[in-house]
């Protein structure tokens, strides 16, 4: 039964984004960018991450076939119940940006670029952590779905911690001066190198995303009103040319 409830069919547009989304994640855990995010640059590893919370989430959410997961969910309704705690707006984004700062904090930084296994599961919680807070806005469960005003406000204060985080990495000194216990990696950051990931995080992660998530949902909210003023003007021509 529950096999059969999460084989259906998937639209093309689902398969799409699911397909991206992949390819996206794939990238951001590729050997290439792990090995460049650890050792090299931090500004890798800012884009690395940049990727998993804000890039991968938002289309493996839209993949999910909506009806197939209300049918799941009434199989377990515990699983539920957890996902609709995790995934109400104020705990989404304390978890979305405690996770971000903690990451930051210079002594955990130094250990996470220090150890393979801790960068490893930094880039799951970085994955996790997106999905939990871009369910709020893009959520499969209809029940859960925020108006547009609660969108804008969700998001511009989620997103407000984030760009006071690149900010501080932007303008402040050198906050990352530590020295990697294997000698192979040299991973230095320079000030230059702290500025370009602050800056990545403050305009693109924060100031850019804002901007076009909130276009985006405020033109759908045009576009649904337009249809329902089309509508509702199609029922009034139908009503005067029945009398």
């Amino acid at each position: 039964m529950q096999h059969q409830l999460m084989r259906e069919s998937m639209s093309r547009t689902q398969i799409l984004t699911l397909f991206s989304g992949s390819v996206i994640a794939l990238v951001a855990f590729a050997l290439p960018m792990q090995i460049l995010g650890m050792s090299f640059m931090f500004t890798v590893h800012m884009a690395q991450h940049l990727l998993l919370s804000l890039a991968v989430p938002p289309l493996l959410l839209l993949s999910i076939p909506k009806a197939a997961l209300q049918q799941w969910f009434q199989i377990h309704p515990g699983i539920e119940r957890g996902i609709r705690m995790l995934t109400r707006p104020w705990v989404a984004s304390v978890l979305f940006n405690g996770n971000l700062w903690l990451w930051h904090a210079p002594p955990v930084l130094a250990v996470m670029m220090d150890q393979t296994g801790v960068h490893l599961c930094a880039d799951l919680l970085y994955l996790l952590t997106g999905l939990l807070f871009w369910w709020p806005l893009l959520s499969p469960i209809q029940s859960q779905t925020l108006s547009l005003g609660g969108k804008l406000a969700y998001l511009f204060f989620s997103d407000m911690p984030m760009m006071l985080l690149g900010a501080g990495m932007t303008f402040s000194g050198p906050l990352y001066t530590f020295a990697m216990g294997d000698p192979r990696r040299l991973m230095v950051v320079s000030a230059q190198d702290q500025q370009w990931g602050g800056l990545l995080m403050w305009v693109v992660g924060g100031l850019f995303f804002y901007l076009i998530v909130a276009s985006i949902f405020f033109l759908q909210w045009m576009l649904r009103q337009e249809q329902v003023q089309r509508a509702e003007e199609a029922n009034l021509y139908e009503e005067e040319e029945d009398r």
